[in-house]
């Protein structure tokens, strides 16, 4: 469920959004606190099917990452033993061309492969190939129903609130470049994303843009959200997220959890203005990596409860220990049903941000990481500038500074870039805001 927030479902009690995810929850475990391990969707995804962080498998850069080729994969271990993989994805980031079909003997993006597809597109399809087959299967079935712009079909347009609904609004979360026009309850509505430059040059999308405070120029048109027009934008993205849980249904009501085990899963989350943006790449907070991760089937606890952090790296050793295979060569996670309750958990940004949650802690970020240059030994003491804390039960960023500093030490950062993406890929997401080209136009 792409861009999915956990707290966003009916997992974490604020509304009744997802009832599909809840009711398998009943059947299975939840982890209530499993965080992604990146906060964009290619790097996310090529985590999630290596079991490795994004640094160890191509240079951590925004602009050029994607899976090189060769990279062991979930699939392609699954592939190795005999099991039939296939992969449906909405399109955009979760595509060949970023190397994320490996291993699947089966890869189908929606829509010419650059679109942001819905599950209505990809469970269908999903849900035909797996009553075809006659052997051990692994399906990938992924959908952007809560991803921009936030706008679903017929009666799934406002299922939530008429609170804050106005014209203005309707014609924002319909739009995913007016999305990223805003900062905080401020609507730069003049500015597109190849022009939002800040006064020293910085563009939208330069990912730099995201650290510095969005000024209005002299005389500028500058628009005032009210407070229920921006609680009327989560209502759109809640009604994202209950439009994947109803195909949630459709494919569950298809799946024999006597026999399959069902992994229900997020990328990343999303921040909608708790720090000022609306996208998931301006920060590694809660909002844009504390995700949902509800395992069932044969063997799995029903109804049992999991408090303790855990990354989604466990998600690929988890899948072969179910299938009794090896894990993968490099990816040193451990299953979910064995990681340490006292474990931290660790996410590298897009914008060179290094991130380490504490289960008691807190969660301490790091900014301007030096990712892009495979930077490992960082200070031996906390730093005064280029970091945030945010305190959990204990107060100790000394700590966490500390676990963080071993973990990177830990790390072998990745030499080489991933291939390149094919220029009809960059410029179908340099239009929806993606990639824009750094400094050197004019606002």
């Amino acid at each position: 469920m792409d861009t999915t927030r956990f707290d966003a479902t009916s997992l974490a009690g604020r509304r009744d959004v997802t009832p599909n995810l809840a009711r398998l929850a009943a059947r299975g475990t939840t982890y209530t606190r499993a965080y992604a391990v990146a906060n964009e969707s290619v790097t996310s995804h090529a985590a999630l099917f290596t079991g490795r962080y994004p640094s160890e498998l191509a240079i951590a850069e925004y602009g050029t990452f994607a899976l090189p080729s060769g990279t062991p994969t979930l699939a392609g271990a699954l592939s190795a033993h005999g099991w039939a993989t296939a992969a449906f994805t909405g399109g955009g980031h979760v595509v060949e061309d970023f190397g994320l079909h490996q291993g699947f003997q089966h890869f189908e993006a929606v829509a010419g492969r650059f679109t942001f597809g819905s599950f209505f597109d990809t469970v269908p399809t999903a849900l035909a190939w797996m009553a075809n087959q006659d052997q051990p299967w692994f399906a990938f079935v992924h959908g952007y129903d809560a991803h921009t712009p936030y706008v679903q079909r017929g009666p799934f347009l406002h299922p939530f609130g008429e609170t804050g609904n106005s014209d203005r609004i309707e014609r924002i979360v319909a739009d995913d470049l007016a999305l990223e026009q805003l900062r905080g309850r401020l609507w730069f509505r003049s500015r597109t994303p190849a022009d939002f430059t800040h006064a020293v040059g910085r563009t939208v999308l330069g990912t730099d843009f995201y650290r510095l405070p969005a000024e209005p120029y002299p005389g500028e048109a500058v628009e005032l959200l009210s407070q229920n027009e921006v609680n009327h934008i989560r209502d759109h993205y809640d009604a994202g997220v209950h439009y994947a849980d109803v195909w949630l249904g459709v494919l569950l009501s298809r799946v024999d959890l006597d026999n399959t085990l069902v992994i229900v899963v997020s990328d990343h989350g999303e921040d909608l203005l708790d720090h000022g943006f609306i996208n998931h790449r301006a920060g590694l907070w809660d909002s844009t990596l504390h995700v949902p991760l509800v395992v069932a089937g044969p063997g799995v606890a029903a109804g049992k409860v999991v408090d303790s952090p855990v990354e989604l790296r466990s998600v690929v050793p988890t899948i072969l220990q179910h299938a009794g295979i090896s894990p993968l060569a490099g990816a040193t996670a451990p299953p979910l049903d064995s990681i340490d309750p006292s474990t931290a958990a660790f996410a590298e940004g897009t914008m060179d941000e290094l991130s380490v949650a504490h289960p008691t802690l807190g969660r301490l970020t790091l900014h301007d990481a030096g990712l892009a240059t495979g930077a490992r030994v960082l200070p031996a003491t906390l730093p005064t500038d280029h970091v945030t804390y945010t305190a959990g039960q204990h107060s100790d960023a000394a700590a966490l500074w500390s676990t963080l500093r071993a973990w990177r030490a830990g790390l072998t950062p990745a030499r080489t870039t991933g291939v390149p993406v094919s220029e009809a890929l960059r410029e179908s997401l340099q239009q929806r805001g993606y990639w824009v080209p750094e400094a050197g136009g004019s606002p």
